[in-house]
């Protein structure tokens, strides 16, 4: 069995628990407030006698996004990301259809390679492009919210 349909398996078991009465769904309620209340750069794993281990502060907002969504009864699917996608899955990744992702592609705003007759795409330039699209729909509220101010425009 592959990594991926473990994690898939898992994840689903966890989602069903979570919605029936039992020590699965009071753990998980647990888990929920320690995690709303924890500072997420202070949050440590204890493992009893093998020891205990601070945990990034990513994995810790990963857990508490989780957990919120299980709580409201919601099903959680985790998965592998590859380092190398293909245009379905960067299409995925950046919440676009593929028809949009292959124009990205074919302008050259997002870099990819060909596998036979099949295009790849970096995980890493799918998480660039990203970063940038983020940052420019910031810039572009903040003129947009000085502008406002410059008029005297308020809601």
């Amino acid at each position: 069995m592959s990594t991926a349909t473990t994690l898939t398996t898992t994840a689903l078991q966890l989602s069903e628990a979570a919605t029936r009465k039992g020590p699965e769904r009071e753990h998980l309620n647990s888990l929920l407030d320690l995690l709303s209340r924890a500072d997420r750069d202070e949050v440590r794993l204890d493992a009893g006698e093998a020891g205990s281990v601070a945990l990034p502060g990513l994995v810790v907002d990963l857990l508490r996004q989780a957990c919120a969504v299980l709580d409201r009864g919601e099903g959680v699917v985790v998965s592998e990301v590859a380092r190398q996608l293909t245009t379905s899955e960067a299409a995925r990744v950046l919440g676009v259809s593929r028809p949009t992702l292959i124009a990205l592609l074919d302008s050259g705003e997002i870099a990819s390679h060909k596998v036979g007759t099949h295009r790849r795409v970096a995980l890493s330039d799918v998480l660039a492009y990203r970063r940038r699209r983020i940052e420019q729909q910031r810039s572009a509220y903040e003129k947009l919210m000085a502008e406002q101010d410059e008029l005297g425009i308020y809601e």
